[in-house]
């Protein structure tokens, strides 16, 4: 009994102690997956030469974006952030070159405005923009990252921290989740105090899905789960652990891309990376670990929960 007082109240410890950070204060611009057609409202071709409907693969609708002539810029309606932009959506490439623009702008032209953020593909590569100049995205073995497989669906994560004027960019396969590409804290182009324009353009046919933009401001977050696991003696089981954020009206929601891990290895005790699925096999011995949960895009969620298996 006294044991079990003694890891409730290191669990306890733990997550206040490390409930440093999340979306307190967060505000959603854009959150479509595109299921109803006026979701198709939130996007504006400020350039009159590109055509957007709803197109469908047989069991998911995705946003189809076309352009007529030339490039066009379909923009989303009534963003401006003045902390961290978050944005992420799934994307399906063709052979030609394509844009996501975000920044500083005081009308929609081509003048009066300063780039924050740009991501381009340029024939095979991805191509992120700083202090005016393009760089290639490098993959994890840090070479160049080359999009020559144009038939599936990617994902792609960007941060834009306004106050110290960087952003970070996480590229990945949206059926395995697996990292192809990343590059972290890479300067504006210009100084902005706010961005109040995020764009996708491109000279060709154009499929994105389930685009995410909001505003986050970093308060407090845990990660939920049971403290005792339990060993059963004839079959595995599982628990499945998440990390929660308060928003302004103090409800608890559900971070996303977060990777998990535990502190050892140990016979029959793993840990889903992707989904934090706990499994405890009936081969398992019981021991205190500790579970991990980061991100790459946000810093300040890396926060850990100790747990005791029991048998």
């Amino acid at each position: 009994k006294m044991k079990k007082i003694i890891i409730c109240i290191m669990g306890i410890i733990s997550l206040l102690s490390l409930s440093l950070s999340a979306y307190a204060g967060n505000n959603m611009f854009i959150d479509d997956n595109f299921d109803e057609v006026l979701m198709l409202n939130h996007w504006v071709d400020d350039t009159g030469r590109g055509s957007k409907q709803i197109e469908t693969d047989g069991s998911n609708n995705y946003l189809a974006m076309t352009a007529s002539s030339s490039f066009f810029n379909f923009q989303a309606k009534d963003v401006y952030a003045t902390k961290r932009l978050y944005f992420s959506a799934d994307i399906k490439f063709t052979e030609s070159n394509m844009e996501i623009q975000l920044r500083q702008s005081r009308d929609i032209s081509a003048s009066g405005f300063i780039m924050a953020g740009r991501l381009r593909k340029n024939l095979y590569y991805i191509e992120y923009f700083s202090n005016g100049t393009y760089y290639k995205l490098n993959d994890i073995n840090g070479k160049w990252l080359q999009m020559k497989d144009i038939s599936k669906w990617y994902t792609i994560n960007m941060v834009l921290d306004i106050p110290t004027n960087t952003y970070s960019i996480l590229l990945s396969e949206k059926d395995t989740g697996k990292t192809i590409g990343e590059a972290q804290n890479i300067p504006f182009f210009g100084k902005c105090d706010y961005i109040n324009y995020f764009a996708f353009s491109s000279s060709d046919k154009l499929c994105v899905d389930n685009v995410k933009i909001e505003e986050i401001d970093t308060d407090s977050i845990r990660i939920s789960g049971a403290f005792y696991p339990q060993i059963t003696k004839n079959a595995s089981k599982n628990y499945t652990y998440s990390v929660l954020a308060k928003d302004e009206n103090n409800s608890e929601f559900i971070v996303d891309g977060v990777s998990w891990s535990l502190n050892r290895q140990a016979k029959g005790v793993s840990i889903n990376e992707k989904t934090g699925e706990l499994t405890i096999e009936p081969t398992a011995k019981p021991g205190i670990f500790i579970i991990y949960a980061k991100n790459i895009l946000y810093p300040d969620i890396k926060k850990s929960l100790l747990i005791d298996i029991e048998r």
